[in-house]
């Protein structure tokens, strides 16, 4: 009997000392609900500040010290550091303190114990920051630093005096409005406080090729100012599409840029491989073949007649749009030539006194080099207006032929390290030179042809030509190669 009466005696104890640990668990929790009311609760953040368990003052004492580091504004390759006073940047208290009062009055209600005891956890609390800035300050500290930094895009400068090329520099714009709104989000977060600066970044576009024009007229002003000289320059980026054109639709004498179109109307006559004896011709005539080698290639490509080779030459020129360019019979004939009006030399403004029977003008010869290029890649006018006439191996092999060529020119001799196709054209009064240039880093086509009122001397026109040459290579390449030293004897027309 007693041991049962003990036993009953300890699980009562038992019982009561588990009584006395449950209410005084409840009375704790009870104690830190209350504590806990004037307290945020867990993942409660301001803007990106984490508040979670404190008080309304401490919660806007922290996010303002956490907000007030600078912002890094990484403008390309440029840093610089914006406090947020200087854009009159600051949390709104009082909005503040109403959010997290409200926030904190909804957790008061004896309702919320069994979820505090349970320490069952509410959704987050994400709270936005609210806050105020200047936004003509804000507007005040991006102009500035654009206009530190914004840049208009400049094409290269070549300097023939020093030999120099000023680098290319790519335009740079800031973009206000999306900077703005950038800037605003750094400023009210702690973990991303760097902003890339949204900035438009301008190419060249058609700023480019055609700001050669300033250099190229100061190098042919000393020609061009003697009374009777003209000149004309034909620059084009083939990448671009964008031309320099001075004097480019006058007619000019042009005698050995028609052997291009003697090569060209050969290979549109003829499929791949051409006759064997008509590609030899050609290549004499490409390498320093007179009037009599023209005048037996225009015999095969008019079926054993001359003239009928010159009509077709002429046809296919017409056809490719080179309306200017023509040969109006063979070579040394004793009849004048039949007259051939052109929208060159039907001009009345500007005469270089053409020879009657051989004209170009330097765009003609400057783009049938770019339709041959074209050609070569597949594409282009050449491919569009004769259908299967051309093929791409045609042309490339057409430009072997025009390789040919014995003489370095002086647009060769001016550009540097540049592949050129070129073909000379000259006689007393006229001296030209047109290329297709592959050079390390750009393509491009250059024909110049200078007359003169009276008879040229290879001696000042053939610096001219290279000079040139060599500004056009010192654009596309950012160096200017060497000045190329003038021939020991004329070339070969």
């Amino acid at each position: 009997m007693r041991r049962r009466f003990l036993n009953r005696t300890v699980l009562e104890n038992a019982a009561v000392i588990l009584v006395l640990l449950v209410v005084a668990i409840l009375l704790a929790n009870v104690i830190a609900f209350i504590a806990s009311r004037d307290r945020l609760p867990p993942a409660t953040t301001l803007g990106d500040v984490d508040v979670s368990g404190l008080t309304v003052d401490e919660a806007i004492r922290t996010t303002i010290a956490r907000l007030q580091e600078p912002v890094v504004l990484r403008y390309l390759d440029q840093s610089e550091s914006l406090k947020p006073e200087t854009i009159g940047f600051r949390v709104n208290e009082p909005v503040a303190r109403l959010q997290l009062e409200a926030l904190i009055a909804g957790q008061q209600g004896l309702d919320k114990l069994p979820t505090f005891i349970l320490r069952q956890s509410g959704a987050p609390a994400r709270i936005p920051l609210p806050y105020q800035y200047s936004e003509p300050q804000l507007r005040a500290a991006l102009n500035e630093l654009a206009a530190r930094y914004d840049r208009e895009a400049r094409p290269p400068v070549p300097d023939l005096t020093t030999g120099t090329v000023t680098p290319r520099q790519v335009g740079a714009l800031l973009n206000l409005d999306e900077a703005a709104r950038a800037v605003l989000a750094a400023m009210t977060s702690v973990a991303s406080r760097t902003v890339d600066l949204p900035v438009d970044v301008m190419p060249l576009g058609m700023t480019g090729v055609r700001s050669l024009e300033p250099a190229v007229l100061a190098r042919l002003k000393p020609f061009t100012d003697r009374l009777g000289n003209l000149a004309g320059v034909f620059i084009k980026d083939l990448r671009s599409g964008e031309e320099l054109a001075i004097n480019g639709d006058v007619a000019f004498s042009g005698a050995g840029w028609l052997k291009l179109a003697l090569i060209l109307e050969a290979y549109r006559a003829h499929a791949l491989p051409i006759p064997q004896a008509l590609r030899q011709r050609l290549e004499v005539v490409s390498a320093r073949g007179g009037p009599a080698e023209i005048n037996e290639v225009l015999r095969m490509l008019g079926d054993g007649d001359a003239q009928l080779g010159a009509d077709r030459v002429n046809a296919t020129l017409h056809k490719l749009g080179l309306r200017s360019t023509f040969l109006a019979q063979p070579f040394d004939q004793a009849v004048r030539p039949p007259s051939m009006v052109t929208p060159a030399n039907a001009r009345g403004d500007i005469n270089a006194d053409p020879d009657p029977n051989a004209q170009s003008t330097v765009a003609d010869i400057g783009v049938l080099l770019e339709m041959i290029e074209q050609c070569r890649n597949g594409a282009g006018g050449m491919l569009l207006a004769f259908d299967d006439a051309f093929s791409a191996a045609e042309c490339d092999d057409m430009l072997t032929v025009i390789a040919k060529n014995a003489f370095s020119g002086p647009i060769e001799a001016g550009s540097g390290k540049a592949v050129v196709f070129h073909r000379q054209a000259w006689d007393e009064r006229n001296h030209g030179d047109a290329a297709l240039v592959r050079s390390p880093r750009g393509e491009y086509v250059i024909a110049v042809m200078l007359h003169g009122q009276g008879q040229l001397d290879w001696a000042e026109t053939w610096p001219i030509i290279g000079d040139l040459a060599r500004l056009a290579y010192g654009f596309f390449n950012e160096e200017m190669p060497p000045a190329p030293p003038p021939p020991a004897s004329p070339p070969p027309p």
